[in-house]
């Protein structure tokens, strides 16, 4: 077993690794997508925040240059934190959702990857517009319908920043890879995303707690798919 690396699990077609991205994202097989929602806490009260400076956050977000990335993150931090080490992206998409809080939305960036637009079919909002010949259509409005998870919500685990699957299967649905990675898991939400949708999946956490959380999360994805089958 690796540096930096103490548990490897593998379910179905997902390969999880307890341990420090940064020891073990290098030696990963090629992927398609790197997508991940990675660790912001800096001036937050919430357990699992990054208790570094915001140097040492910009040193962890270079471990994904070069990666066909697509990356969840705040506006502000996008643009004052990540931008300046990964670069603009090449592609961004706008994550509204309503909210207690001043914070309402959050920004997909890409890197490096084909997003493609038309690729996922949408419900049309204006049935009787003359112009939609079909209910199913192409939109670029493409991720205003999911809520954040809520405590009293289904998804809801003991992880404090989890993020909708639908969200997480949308973006996969935009950029079409075949072999993911999450090096930031948490709960597993991108390796259940996988799951559901039949892609091969890596994912790496270095908490124990939120890593047994996605083996479970994985499991029953994986078991709720035999069950239907």
């Amino acid at each position: 077993m690796g540096e930096g690396m103490s548990r490897i699990e593998t379910i179905g077609n997902a390969t999880l690794y307890l341990g420090d991205c940064r020891d073990i994202l290098p030696t990963l097989p090629k992927v398609d997508l790197v997508l991940t929602d990675p660790p912001y806490g800096i001036g937050f009260n919430y357990e699992g925040e990054y208790k570094d400076s915001e140097h040492g956050y910009q040193d962890l977000i270079s471990i994904l240059r070069g990666y066909p990335l697509a990356l969840l993150q705040y506006p502000e931090e996008m643009m004052r934190l990540i931008c300046p080490v990964l670069g603009a992206p090449d592609e961004v998409d706008l994550w509204v959702y309503n909210s207690n809080l001043p914070r309402q939305s959050r920004m997909w960036g890409f890197w490096g990857v084909t997003v493609c637009f038309s690729a996922v079919k949408q419900k049309a909002k204006n049935f009787d517009c003359a112009k939609v010949e079909n209910i199913n259509v192409s939109s670029y409005d493409w991720t205003s319908e999911f809520q954040q998870v809520k405590g009293n919500g289904f998804e809801k685990t003991d992880h404090p920043c989890q993020i909708p699957v639908g969200l997480v299967e949308r973006i996969i649905g935009l950029t079409s890879p075949v072999f993911v990675a999450d090096p930031f898991m948490g709960s597993g939400t991108t390796g259940v995303a996988c799951a559901n949708l039949g892609k091969t999946f890596y994912g790496i956490e270095r908490e124990p707690k939120y890593f047994d959380i996605a083996c479970q999360r994985i499991e029953n994805a994986y078991r709720q798919e035999r069950l239907f089958a």
